[in-house]
């Protein structure tokens, strides 16, 4: 994780940091009368205060809530940093966000600080999130079913700082790693599009016998079979195994990576055997989609179904299948019960309903394609992730 920290040239000075209260280095003021019920489709950028719990940012460069101008509306010139002034809990509300554009409306319950020159916006929205400051503004904070917070209570905080250029390249640090955790969300989140498009593109439609998009290699129509054709239940049974779960996220996986403890004190001698190139899923729960393909070998509990192919079929083509907004409606159509808490989806019932299937060779072209883009998502959700640690471990450390 070190990779990103020895890219950047910090340069910093060992000068001790000064100690002064806040309303000493800036000038406070207060957002007003904008609520979610001033809301329109289309407007000026309003900045309410729940989005910084809701949606924190250090830097707030834009926002999908949009109103129209009011007489003596607040509106940001730029680098202002705010404090939400009510929320459910004084943790809540103990942070700060910079407005990094001019033009945004300043919403009611905001607390708005101009920095003076000596202050760096980005710096003081970072302190004022962590370290001792953030103690003092929890320790601040009033009330009990709603936690106020008010410029009164800002402008008595003790803040610490360095110099200014000290300061700047802290706040310039703490921002390129914000873009750097954006942009891989911003690749994660067109992935997950592209997926989504390719999953109703690239497999017919209900009424349809060839999908929308195809390989150049393949035509013909694809062919109708029933689940029971291709697939078989296992029943082998087994308390010997690693522990397996599915779930609606993450399919199937290892229950350790769910923080799950085999616990060996019960009984799973009526355990179902799962083995790679299985799929399983819950049957009182695959019409919300918990189901998928295994990649290992394990035990499963007696309450989930297991099958595994039987025919010339490639099981992790069927796993992406069965992930179709249309295939879980019709598991849900297919399931027994009275209620959505008692619905369930048995092999005999599955076996009924039809899938539509293109030959083996097309099958496993879709899934190479798919698992491709599984790959790099999970690639920079990883990156995600351990940037953001990164960030967290900064943040317990450079502030005092």
């Amino acid at each position: 994780m070190c990779f990103f920290a020895l890219s950047f040239n910090f340069n910093l000075s060992f000068l001790a940091w000064e100690q002064r209260k806040l309303e000493e280095l800036a000038a406070f003021s207060k957002g007003i009368g904008y609520t979610k019920n001033d809301l329109v489709e289309k407007g000026i950028p309003l900045v309410l205060y729940g989005r910084l719990y809701t949606k924190y940012e250090t830097i707030i460069t834009e926002v999908n809530t949009f109103t129209k101008m009011k007489d003596k509306s607040v509106v940001s010139k730029g680098n202002e940093v705010v404090v939400p002034s009510s929320g459910e809990t004084a943790k809540d509300i103990s942070r700060a966000s910079v407005i990094g554009a001019e033009g945004f409306i300043l919403g009611g319950d905001l607390n708005i600080i101009q920095p003076k020159r000596e202050l760096n916006s980005i710096f003081l929205a970072l302190t004022i999130s962590n370290g001792e400051q953030q103690k003092e503004i929890i320790k601040r904070a009033q009330g009990k079913s709603v936690v106020h917070l008010y410029n009164t209570d800002l402008k008595q905080v003790k803040l610490s700082y360095p110099i200014f250029n000290e300061q700047q390249k802290i706040g310039d640090f703490f921002k390129q790693l914000d873009n750097t955790i954006a942009l891989h969300q911003r690749k994660l989140e067109a992935l997950k599009l592209m997926k989504k498009g390719l999953l109703q593109q690239m497999f017919p439609k209900s009424e349809a016998d060839i999908p929308k998009i195809r390989f150049a290699d393949f035509d013909g129509k694809w062919e109708q079979r029933k689940l029971g054709d291709v697939f078989n239940e296992r029943s082998e049974r087994s308390a010997d195994g690693e522990l397996i779960s599915v779930t609606i996220n993450s399919g199937v996986i290892k229950a350790s990576k769910l923080e799950k403890k085999d616990n060996s004190s019960f009984d799973k001698s009526n355990y179902k055997v799962v083995k790679k190139g299985d799929i399983a899923y819950n049957s009182m729960r695959m019409w919300q989609g918990a189901s998928g393909y295994s990649s290992y070998n394990g035990i499963l509990s007696p309450a989930y179904t297991v099958i595994y192919p039987i025919k010339n079929i490639n099981a992790m083509f069927i796993a992406y299948i069965f992930k179709k907004n249309d295939m879980i409606q019709t598991f849900q159509r297919n399931s027994q019960g009275l209620t959505s808490d008692t619905w369930n989806l048995k092999f005999p019932s599955l076996s009924k309903i039809k899938i539509k299937i293109p030959t083996n060779e097309e099958q496993i072209k879709i899934t190479n394609l798919l698992r491709k883009l599984e790959y790099t998502s999970t690639f920079h959700q990883n990156k995600i992730e351990r940037l953001k640690k990164l960030k967290k471990a900064y943040l317990q450390t450079m502030f005092i």
